[in-house]
């Protein structure tokens, strides 16, 4: 199994870029640079061609085509600039022709058109989407921030994760990939600091980065919009590698007959595990150890990849493993699952390569 990891600059996130970050290939035996960029902290792979498109989350932040036809040598086949500020999330939508790219900084939503060669239309994004608003938690709620982007229940909308706003904002899709500003689609409880979301059937499930919590919502289709019907803590693991915690990403996974939503959160440096129910009620089991500031992980086949971005590892746990974590035996119990860890300097995003 092969594996592609975007990377921070060593010295971490919010720090100069250009000092040596970039593509790394993960192999079973070694896991080594094989393209330098700017701090491409989120990558998309395209679904049929050998292309894969990388975030440089930066002040100027740009998108790359990177072919990857050659795998131990993969290329930039073409960039453009974003328009924003530390660009941190990219949806490839169906059909592969457009691609959306949400901005922490400066909290833009811009769209950009591909071509059937997937390569870039236009010299810069053909639609740029500004918002604005405060939260009530003034260090990290002083403006608007997207961090995510993510289709509704039903594919006819956008959601957009804004952090700084408490809000779930809502674009409506025309045929050809553009959209529509559509207001919100969910107010969400004040400081909660929406980070990431994933669906399930009519429900959607948001992290709260801030609040550390797990909020259950649910899609009115006629209404475009959704409903909070749950909230429950994301961990009951204290902070241990710095002063508070924040959660740090979202997965829903279906396994072997099981169904969990995983969840990171970084300070308490775990992954937690959500059963869901035939419903979809989110029932927390226990947490395991993640690693230092576990930032993103993936299921690849049936291995779960971490990033330790600020322990410089990348690690790999069985997923049979995760599914049979024990509920947890005491409130707030650190529990340990076997791995397979490999030096990486500040992992930021994993894919198949």
């Amino acid at each position: 199994e092969q594996l592609w990891w975007g990377t921070y600059p060593e010295a971490g996130l919010g720090t100069p870029t250009g000092t040596g970050e970039g593509l790394w290939k993960q192999s079973p035996d070694d896991a080594r640079l094989v393209l330098a960029l700017d701090a491409p902290s989120w990558l998309v792979k395209h679904p049929s061609l050998p292309l894969g498109d990388a975030v440089s989350e930066a002040d100027e932040s740009a998108i790359h085509a990177i072919d990857v036809s050659d795998p131990e040598a993969p290329r930039i086949a073409a960039t453009i600039p974003t328009g924003g500020a530390s660009a941190c999330h990219a949806l490839l939508a169906g059909g592969a022709l457009t691609l959306y790219v949400a901005h922490y900084v400066s909290s833009e939503l811009v769209v950009i058109r591909l071509g059937e060669d997937g390569l870039f239309l236009d010299n810069s994004p053909a639609q740029s989407f500004a918002h604005a608003g405060t939260g009530p938690q003034e260090a990290r709620q002083d403006a608007s921030h997207a961090h995510f982007v993510a289709y509704a229940p039903g594919r006819h909308h956008l959601l957009v994760c804004d952090l700084g706003t408490d809000e779930l904002r809502r674009y409506a899709i025309r045929p050809d990939g553009l959209l529509d500003d559509h207001g919100i689609g969910a107010t969400l409880p004040p400081g909660t600091g929406p980070r990431h979301l994933a669906v399930r059937g009519e429900l959607i499930y948001v992290l709260g980065e801030l609040s550390t919590s797990v909020l259950t919502l649910r899609w009115d289709h006629g209404a475009g919009e959704a409903d909070l019907i749950a909230e429950i803590p994301a961990t009951t693991v204290a902070a241990r590698s710095a002063d508070a915690r924040d959660s740090s990403g979202i997965l829903h996974v279906e396994y072997a007959g099981r169904e969990v939503l995983l969840v990171g959160v970084r300070g308490a440096d775990v992954i937690a595990v959500h059963d869901l129910s035939p419903e979809g009620e989110a029932r927390y089991r226990g947490s395991f150890d993640a690693g230092y500031w576990p930032r993103h992980f993936a299921v690849i086949g049936d291995r779960l990849h971490v990033g330790c971005e600020r322990g410089h590892e990348v690690r790999t746990y069985a997923l049979a493993d995760v599914l049979a974590l024990a509920p947890e035996p005491e409130v707030g119990l650190v529990q340990e699952l076997a791995y397979a860890s490999a030096p990486l300097p500040s992992p930021a995003f994993v894919m198949p390569a």
